[in-house]
């Protein structure tokens, strides 16, 4: 059955070409969204994963970094380190703000200042100089740092002030703005309020929930979350607001997938037609009839699986060089994308099977 389905295929190479194009580029497209949609998802929930921070404390219904308000004093690290179990607490002040660069406006930074004495809140993803920062020192997200040209030593103002970028950070890309990171002295300086804080991280010594209830207990007008509960907070964020709209255009893109190999299948009945005609004059059954427009379906989305792989793989490293600010991740799921293309294209054979049950035996005798 596949050889005489890559016959009827080949038979028309200029139209095989131009569906496996098509497939192609809509499967790379279904490839690239999904991988901006990991990226963003990672970069989002990057820094308060992988952040050595046992619970957060914020104020009341302030779930989260990136969306939710909260101020609360600072001193109230002090009252949290009196509590029994916990092993140290910092203030964490959250700022955004844009930087002059050179006499140009940067995009949005989403600025977290942390304590510099005990380190609670500083990023773990750093992959280029240091976390133990001085007076005007910053952390940058590599790809804000990409975009602007910056590099260890480089300098930029923000508000006023001048800083030096002392670190670059990875997974700190939510895409619609860029993570930085300031001594607590210099993100309050630039928020304006002395001794408030956006949030309280705390690390513990003994059992987690415990002390977490315990502070609950302590600071009843005030939110007290597990670190896992408080990353979940974060995603599901992310899945409310941006994420959906990655997934309905992937799920669109499939669609697209679907109608192009529909076509293809259509057209080539309607030109081989009386080809058909004298395959079923010869005895074929309806159903290898189908087996074969099926087979056709999956020759050709084999190929455009091949070849959207490929231009993924070619293309995204120079977008990633030409627009650094793309939140993009790897992830060896995103290779389910090809089983299910191949299942798109099984279905969409199901199209031209209406035309093929219309085609006649008697066909092959017209003159």
């Amino acid at each position: 059955m596949i050889p005489v389905a890559r016959r009827l295929l080949f038979a028309n190479r200029g139209g095989l070409l131009v569906t496996v194009a098509g497939v192609g580029a809509t499967v790379a497209l279904l490839l690239f969204l999904f991988m901006v949609h990991d990226g963003v998802r990672d970069g989002s929930t990057g820094y308060v994963r992988t952040a050595d921070v046992d619970l957060w404390i914020g104020q009341k219904n302030s779930d989260n970094i990136l969306k939710s308000s909260s101020y609360l004093p600072a001193a109230v690290a002090e009252r949290v380190r009196r509590v029994e179990g916990v092993r140290d607490a910092a203030p964490l002040v959250r700022v955004f703000s844009k930087a002059d660069i050179d006499g140009r406006r940067s995009s949005t930074l989403f600025i977290l200042g942390f304590d510099p004495v005990t380190r609670l809140g500083e990023p773990k993803t750093v992959v280029q100089g240091t976390t133990i920062l001085r007076p005007g020192d910053l952390i940058l997200d590599r790809s804000f740092a990409l975009t602007y040209k910056l590099a260890l030593g480089d300098r930029l103002d923000i508000q006023g002030r001048r800083f030096r970028v002392a670190g670059i950070s990875k997974n700190t890309n939510p895409l619609v703005s860029q993570f930085a990171f300031l001594r607590l002295d210099d993100a309050s300086a630039l928020l304006g309020l002395e001794g408030t804080a956006s949030f309280i991280v705390v690390r513990v010594s003994g059992n987690r929930a415990a002390v977490a209830a315990r502070l609950r207990q302590e600071l009843p007008e005030l939110s007290v979350y597990e670190a896992d509960e408080f990353l979940r907070h974060h995603v599901e964020e992310m899945e409310s607001g941006i994420l959906p709209v990655f997934a309905s255009a992937a799920v669109f893109g499939a669609v697209v997938c679907g109608f192009i190999v529909a076509l293809m299948l259509y057209n080539s009945i309607l030109q081989r037609r009386e080809e058909y005609a004298t395959l079923k004059a010869l005895g074929a059954s309806q159903r290898y009839l189908l087996r074969l427009v099926a087979g056709q379906a999956l020759l050709v989305t084999t190929l455009g699986c091949a070849a959207g792989a490929a231009l993924a793989g070619i293309v995204t490293p120079l977008l990633l060089r030409f627009v650094p600010s793309l939140a993009i991740s790897w992830n060896p799921l995103l290779f389910l994308v090809l089983p299910a293309a191949l299942l798109v294209g099984a279905v969409s054979a199901a199209v031209p099977v209406r035309m093929l049950r219309r085609i006649y035996p008697a066909e092959v005798f017209r003159a």
